[in-house]
Formats: C-alpha cells, sequence, structure tokens
C-alpha cells in the first residue's frame, strides 16, 4: 500500500520564501517553480511556495489561489446597499498600475493563514486518506508532518499521477452474459 512518504517531496525540493519577503517576491518565486527544472523535466510543476522562518522552520504554504487573493481590491463602503453589485464593474480596473506598488509593499506574513490540522498528514498515513483530505479540502498540496514537524509537502498532481498509474496497472475484465 502506498504511504504519504512515498510521493512527498521533501522540504530541500521545494520552493520556499520567508515571512518578511514581499508579494512580489512570493508571486516571482512561484513563477519560477511553475517553470520547473530542466534538471528534472518529468517533475510535475509546483502549484504554491512554503513559507519558512528564519531557525529554518516552515510555518506555512502559500497556493497560486492565496498569492492571487493578496492582490484582490476591497470595496468600502459598499457600493449597493442591497449588495447587487456588477462584479464587471469591482474587478474591471484591479489589474492596473498600482498593482506593482502593492505587490511590492505586501508582506508574506500578511497573507499567511495557518495551517489548519487538515492541511496536514502523517508521513505514514495510507494514500487513500490523503486523497480523501485533499478532495474534502480542495486542496492543491498537504503538508507532510512527522510527530509536531512538518518534512515534507504532498502534491495532488502526484497523487494524481499514482492514481492514474493505479488505474491503467488494472487489466479491465470482461463480463459475460
Amino acid at each position: 500500500m502506498t504511504s504519504v512518504a512515498d510521493l512527498a517531496i521533501s522540504l530541500e525540493d521545494y520552493t520556499h520564501v520567508s515571512p518578511q519577503d514581499t508579494l512580489a517576491d512570493a508571486l516571482n518565486a512561484l513563477v519560477r517553480a511553475m517553470v520547473g527544472s530542466v534538471a528534472r523535466p518529468s517533475r510535475p510543476r509546483d502549484r504554491g511556495i512554503l513559507v519558512k522562518a528564519s531557525d529554518g522552520q516552515i510555518i506555512g504554504k502559500l497556493s497560486i489561489w492565496d498569492l492571487l487573493s493578496g492582490l484582490t481590491p476591497t470595496f468600502e463602503p459598499p457600493l449597493d446597499p442591497y449588495g447587487a453589485v456588477d462584479d464587471r464593474v469591482l474587478w474591471s480596473h484591479w489589474l492596473r498600475p498600482e498593482i506593482a506598488a502593492r505587490a511590492r509593499e505586501i508582506k508574506v506574513r500578511d497573507l499567511m493563514r495557518k495551517s489548519p490540522k487538515f492541511e496536514t498528514i502523517d508521513e505514514r498515513a495510507p494514500l487513500d486518506l490523503a486523497v480523501h483530505r485533499l478532495i474534502r479540502g480542495r486542496h492543491l498540496s498537504l503538508l507532510v508532518t512527522r510527530g509536531d514537524q512538518i518534512v515534507g509537502i504532498l502534491r495532488l498532481s502526484d497523487v494524481v499521477t499514482t492514481v492514474n498509474a493505479m488505474v491503467n496497472s488494472t487489466t479491465p475484465q470482461r463480463v459475460s452474459a
């Protein structure tokens, strides 16, 4: 039976930023990770980055969604007291020139949220539990733990690749009537 440890990526092999880095730094790191390594072209690309404290401990993760959400404009007070606002109006100027300045002001620590327990999984856990947690939370990854320490990351893309191999390794059975 496949365990989480069989598929987890070590922390050294995953992109990380510090809490003091800016959102612009995090976006740059993520884009480099998404391109991938020339040395390992078959490895699926990363869709998130880890946040590493100065003592080397992983204190969180940021997904593609978290980084884009960090640039989301805020609108106060509500434009319509009944809440009926056309999304096109709200988002029409979202990607304006000031976005670069904003991305250089926002810190990674302000984007981070504590990783809830359901975004972690023990390295000894079976693959089926990992699949359940990924589906239930619609996560792109889970932080892999050994005791209280984060030791790796399990990506949805690696799980899908493994499940695909399992599906393709079985011989279809003919049903006779």
